[in-house]
């Protein structure tokens, strides 16, 4: 009786160890597979490459020969979970933005914008996104604010924001008399096209 009791501890013994070692090695495998980190900065810059908005209902396009977005990354080196801050872009510098019918337009951003990565990095890539997209937009005859997210693929192997989504919308009632010849009213979505080249950034994961 007592060989049989202690090979029965002997194996019981050997099971709690092999269930604690799998636990063990599975809580940070998966709060790794949860985490991502900024690396780079202090600054960080986005240098937009044939950067254009569309809203989409009234199909009008407005493209900017300069979009450019600079700032920080925040707390560099240290890992967080997706969708936590990894940077803020304070700063935008545009010029050469055109409509066909409104002719020059202006872009200003009425908040500090941010950028977060929302999943795993997959080789170079990581689905990124900018975050509390925020502007005042205007030209000559109609003026109104548009606010959203901008999605996409960040390859920080070539340094290249490629946007694949956008929850853009207008997001008041535009005002001026060129409003209604350009079609535009609140709620309507805004698409984005281009690419963005960055410079100071570089992402890890976890």
């Amino acid at each position: 009786m007592k060989k049989i009791t202690s090979r029965l501890f002997t194996g019981l013994a050997a099971g709690a160890l092999a269930v604690g070692t799998v636990a063990a090695m599975s809580a940070p495998a998966q709060a790794a597979a949860d985490t991502y980190t900024p690396n780079g900065g202090p600054d960080v810059a986005f240098i937009g490459n044939s950067v254009s908005f569309t809203a989409v209902e009234a199909g009008q396009t407005l493209t900017c020969e300069q979009f450019d977005l600079h700032g920080t990354v925040t707390n560099p080196g240290v890992s967080r979970a997706f969708g936590a801050e990894g940077g803020v872009l304070d700063e935008l510098i545009s010029s050469g933005c055109t409509n066909p019918t409104a002719g020059d337009t202006t872009v200003d951003p009425t908040g500090v914008w941010g950028v977060t990565v929302t999943g795993a990095e997959v080789g170079s890539v990581s689905p990124a996104t900018l975050t509390d997209v925020t502007a005042f937009v205007e030209a000559a005859g109609c003026s109104f604010n548009v606010a959203g997210e901008v999605s996409g693929d960040f390859d920080d192997a070539i340094g290249l924001f490629t946007p694949t989504g956008s929850t853009l919308i207008i997001a008041d009632d535009p005002v001026g008399f060129l409003c209604s010849t350009l079609g535009v009213a609140q709620g309507q979505s805004i698409t984005v096209d281009g690419t963005w080249s960055s410079t100071g950034l570089t992402i890890s994961n976890p």
